[in-house]
């Protein structure tokens, strides 16, 4: 099975070095950033599955690389943290599209649990996406099995009979 690789983004570097022996210990590949911008060279660069980044830091801030993030690689799944954080900002990173928000300090269990449940919604929204295109495929081959063309969504047919039409039969 292959590892899953965290992107630990924090302009602190014990905060980096301390998530990543955290995350590694775990099983996984963690990678590190110091801010947003070096974040994006590194997602460029790497399949990553989870980024951890804080909030507030130089040249690119935790809630705009989470907007880029999204619109980029929408399955990633982004977990924000702060030290010095609102509730507000949390409801509006999470409207952003964060998995979570925690608050510094946290604890090792905290951040594992998080990333572990962050990893089980990318894995279910992958394989809902996979039985989405399956089902599709399969709707196809019953419409060529028919001879009727594919239709792009299922609906009711456009004309519905009554149950007085039916009771006439």
């Amino acid at each position: 099975m292959e590892k899953k690789t965290i992107l630990v983004v924090d302009n602190e570097e014990t905060i980096r070095e301390t998530l990543q022996k955290i995350l590694q210990r775990e099983g996984y590949l963690a990678l590190t950033a110091e801010d947003g911008q070096t974040a994006l060279e590194v997602i460029r660069e790497n399949k990553v599955n989870v980024i951890i980044s804080d909030v507030c830091m130089p040249r690119m801030d935790g809630t705009r690389l989470l907007r880029l993030v999204k619109s980029i690689l929408p399955d990633v799944e982004v977990i924000l943290m702060t030290g010095h954080g609102k509730m507000e900002m949390g409801l509006e990173a999470l409207k952003d599209g964060a998995f979570d928000f925690i608050q510094k300090p946290f604890t090792k269990l905290a951040i594992s649990k998080t990333v572990k449940q962050a990893l089980e919604r990318q894995a279910m929204a992958t394989e809902m996406r996979l039985l989405k295109e399956r089902v599709r495929e399969l709707i196809a081959e019953i419409m060529d099995l028919i001879e009727e063309p594919a239709v792009p969504r299922l609906g009711y047919p456009r004309t519905l009979r009554t149950n007085s039409a039916l009771m006439e039969r």
